[in-house]
C-alpha cells in the first residue's frame, strides 16, 4: 500500500510511534549526558582529592612549564594556588642542583632510570628543603608531557645529617681514645722494659746467693729477696700482658694439651709457696683427665694466678684445695680456700684491672691484675670463670675450657711428628 493510500489510523499510529522513538532517544541521550556528567564530575573529584589531600606531591609538566600541581607540592615550595602554574619547574631547584635533576629527569623519562633522585628546591620563603622525585612520559592533549611525584625529606635528611655527625663525632672521640690508649701502652712497654733489665741481674744473683748460703739469717735473707724480686718479675709480665690484651694482641697457641701433669706440676709447685705462707695445700685430682684444647703456658698461668690468689687471702694455718673433672665437654678446674670470703659487692669488679679488695690491702701484693688476665685468657680459650663466695665461708674460683676433639688431637699429634723429626 502506497503512503497516499494510508488511512488516517494509520498515519497516527505511525506518527506515535515515531513520538515513542524520539522520546526514548531523548531519554537515552539524557542518561548518557548524565553518566558522561557524573563521570566527569568523579575524576574531577578524584583529582580534588589527590591535590589536595595525598601526602605526595603531584605535578605535570609541559612544554617547559607547570600545567599541573596538587596542594601538597604548592605547601612544600610554599607557592600560592596558581603561582606555580605556567611557570619554569628548574627555577625552584637549587642551581648546583639543575644540571642532576635534569639529567636524572631525562634518563627516567627514556626508561633508562627506574628509582627516584633526590634534590634540593628553595621554597618561597627561603628554605632549603630536599625532595626525592621521579617522573613519567604521558601524552596529554595531543601533546608530550611529564607527570611527577614528589615527596618532602627534609626532616630525613636532616636527621641523617644529626646521625652523620654523631658519627663522625663517635669517630673523633674513638680516634683519641685509641691514640691515648696506644700512648698508654707505649708507656706501659717503655715502663716493663726499664724495669725488666735492672731487675734480671738481681734475680740471678739473689737466686745463686740464695743457693749458696746456708746459715741464718743470711740464707733468710737471701731468699726475701729472691721471691721479692720473683713477685716483681711477675707484676711486671702482668703488666704487658694487659697491654697486650688492650691492643688485641695476645694470642694463645692451642693444641691437645695432657692436663694432668700440668695441673700435678703446677700443685708442686705452689706447695712451696703455700708452705712458706703456713698453709696447706690439697691437689685432688682424678686418675686421668682426657686433653684439653689449650695453650700450654697460659694455662698453667692461669691455674697458678688462681692458687696465688687464694693463697693471699687465706690465713696462716688455712687450707687450699685444687680440684679438677670432666663435664658436658669441657675441663673444669677449681680452687677453694677457707679464707675469709669476698662480699657480694666487690665480687661484681672483682675480675677488672687494677680492682682489689680494699678491706684486705695488707694481705695483696701487685696491681690487682691476676684475676683480669685470668678472665682474658680463659675467654681466649672459649671457656668461662666463675666465684662462689660468702663472707666468713672462704671462696671457690673455678674455670671451664673446651676438652680436644679427636680431630685437634690427630692434628696436634701430627704437628709434633713434625717438630720432631724437624729437630734432628
Amino acid at each position: 500500500m502506497k503512503d497516499g493510500q494510508k488511512t488516517k489510523k494509520q498515519l497516527q499510529d505511525e506518527l506515535a510511534e515515531l513520538r515513542q522513538q524520539h522520546t526514548m532517544l531523548s531519554q537515552r541521550v539524557t542518561e548518557l549526558e548524565t553518566s558522561e556528567t557524573r563521570q566527569r564530575q568523579q575524576r574531577e573529584e578524584i583529582v580534588d582529592i589527590l591535590r589536595a589531600s595525598t601526602p605526595v606531591g603531584f605535578f605535570m609538566v609541559q612544554d617547559g612549564q607547570f600545567q599541573f600541581v596538587n596542594e601538597n607540592f604548592r605547601q612544600v615550595t610554599g607557592g600560592s594556588p596558581d603561582g606555580l602554574l605556567g611557570t619554569d619547574p628548574m627555577a625552584l631547584v637549587l642551581p648546583e642542583d639543575r644540571d642532576m635533576v635534569r639529567e636524572n629527569a631525562i634518563a627516567m623519562l627514556k626508561g633508562e632510570r627506574t628509582t627516584p633522585y633526590k634534590y634540593r628546591i628553595i621554597s618561597t620563603d627561603g628554605d632549603i628543603r630536599w625532595m626525592l622525585e621521579g617522573v613519567a612520559s604521558v601524552q596529554y592533549q595531543g601533546k608530550r608531557a611529564a607527570v611527577g611525584h614528589s615527596m618532602d625529606i627534609t626532616e630525613l635528611e636532616r636527621s641523617q645529617e644529626k646521625l652523620e655527625d654523631a658519627y663522625e663525632e663517635e669517630r673523633k672521640l674513638r680516634r683519641e681514645l685509641e691514640e691515648e690508649a696506644q700512648r698508654r701502652i707505649e708507656f706501659t712497654r717503655a715502663l716493663v722494659h726499664e724495669l725488666k733489665t735492672p731487675l734480671t741481674p738481681v734475680l740471678s744473683s739473689s737466686e745463686l746467693l740464695y743457693s749458696e748460703l746456708h746459715e741464718e739469717p743470711w740464707m733468710s735473707i737471701a731468699e726475701n729477696i729472691h721471691r721479692g724480686a720473683i713477685n716483681l718479675s711477675n707484676r711486671i709480665d702482668e703488666l704487658l700482658d694487659l697491654a697486650r690484651v688492650e691492643i688485641g694482641i695476645l694470642k694463645v697457641n692451642r693444641k691437645a694439651v695432657d692436663v694432668l701433669p700440668l695441673l700435678h706440676r703446677v700443685g708442686k709447685d705452689m706447695k712451696v709457696v703455700t708452705s712458706a705462707a703456713g698453709q696447706s695445700l690439697r691437689v685432688m685430682l682424678p686418675d686421668s683427665l682426657p686433653p684439653v684444647w689449650a695453650d700450654t703456658d697460659r694455662l698453667r698461668q692461669v691455674v697458678q694466678n688462681l692458687l696465688i690468689n687464694a693463697s693471699k687471702f687465706t690465713p696462716e694455718g688455712g687450707k687450699i684445695t685444687l680440684r679438677a673433672k670432666e663435664r658436658d665437654g669441657s675441663l673444669v678446674v677449681e680452687v677453694q680456700d677457707n679464707g675469709p670470703g669476698i662480699p657480694e659487692e666487690d665480687q661484681k669488679r672483682l675480675f677488672q684491672p687494677y680492682n682489689r679488695q680494699l678491706g684486705d690491702r695488707e694481705h695483696l701484693s701487685g696491681l690487682g691484675l691476676g684475676l683480669a688476665l685470668c678472665k682474658y685468657l680463659v675467654g681466649l680459650h672459649d671457656g668461662e670463670i666463675w666465684l662462689n663466695s660468702h663472707v666468713g665461708k672462704g671462696s671457690t674460683f673455678g674455670f671451664s675450657i673446651p676438652l680436644a676433639t679427636s680431630i685437634q688431637q690427630q692434628v696436634s699429634t701430627k704437628e709434633g711428628a713434625i717438630n720432631e723429626s724437624a729437630s734432628y
